[in-house]
C-alpha cells in the first residue's frame, strides 16, 4: 500500500503545481484557463497524498514502537513469572526440607525422649527392689538381733540361775566343811581324809566334798 501511495503522489512534469491558494503564473490562452482549476486540484490532492503517506508511517512507526515495546513487555512479564515460579519451586523445596529435617528431629528427640523414660523406668524398678530387698534384709537383721536378744537373755537367765545355783551349793558345803572342822577341831583325834576311794576308819566320820 505505501508503494501505491509513493506511485500515486508521483509528482507530473507536465503539470507545475504552487502552495496551496497560490496562482501560478500562466498564459492566459483559453486552453489555460480551462486546464488551472484541474492542476490546481491535481496539486492539493497530491499535496494531501503526502501528507497521508507521512502519517500513515507515523502512526506504523508508532505502532512498530508500541509493538516492540508491548513485545519487550510481554517478555519481561514472562521472564518474572519464570523467576516467581522458580522462586515459588525454590521457595517449596526448601519448604519441604525444612519441614522433612523439623520432623525428623522431633522423632530423634521422642526416642531419645522414650529411651530415657524407658532407662529411668528401669532404673526406677531397680532402685525399687534393690530397696525392697534392703527393707527384706533389714528386716531379716532386725528378727536376727531380736531372737539374738532373746536367746541372749534366756542365756543371761540360765547363766546367773546357773550362778546362783553353784553360789548356793558352795556356801553349803562351805558351811557343812566349816561345821565339820568345828567338830573335829573340840576333839583330840585328828584324821586326815585321803582318796575317797580309799574307805575310812569305821570308827572316824568321813567328810562329804562339795558338789560344785
Amino acid at each position: 500500500m505505501e508503494e501505491f501511495w509513493k506511485t500515486s503522489t508521483t509528482p507530473q512534469p507536465s503539470t507545475p503545481t504552487a502552495g496551496l491558494g497560490e496562482r501560478s503564473e500562466r498564459s492566459s490562452t483559453p486552453e489555460a484557463e480551462e486546464t488551472e482549476p484541474f492542476a490546481q486540484a491535481a496539486s492539493q490532492i497530491t499535496e494531501l497524498m503526502q501528507r497521508l503517506v507521512e502519517e500513515v508511517r507515523t502512526a506504523r512507526r508508532d505502532a512498530q514502537v508500541a509493538a516492540d515495546s508491548a513485545r519487550t513487555a510481554h517478555a519481561d512479564a514472562e521472564r518474572i513469572r519464570q523467576e516467581a515460579i522458580k522462586l515459588r519451586a525454590d521457595a517449596e523445596a526448601d519448604a519441604i526440607r525444612v519441614t522433612d529435617d523439623a520432623r525428623a528431629e522431633a522423632d530423634r528427640i521422642d526416642a531419645e525422649a522414650r529411651a530415657g523414660a524407658e532407662n529411668a523406668r528401669e532404673d526406677a524398678q531397680t532402685k525399687e527392689q534393690e530397696a525392697l530387698r534392703a527393707a527384706r534384709s533389714v528386716l531379716a537383721a532386725r528378727q536376727e538381733i531380736d531372737r539374738a536378744s532373746r536367746d541372749l537373755g534366756a542365756m543371761k537367765k540360765t547363766v546367773l540361775e546357773t550362778f546362783r545355783d553353784i553360789s548356793h551349793r558352795t556356801v553349803m558345803a562351805l558351811g557343812e566343811v566349816e561345821a565339820v572342822i568345828e567338830k573335829w577341831a573340840s576333839s583330840d583325834a585328828v584324821v586326815v581324809v585321803g582318796d575317797a576311794d580309799e574307805p575310812a576308819p569305821a570308827d572316824v566320820p568321813q567328810v562329804p566334798r562339795p558338789d560344785l
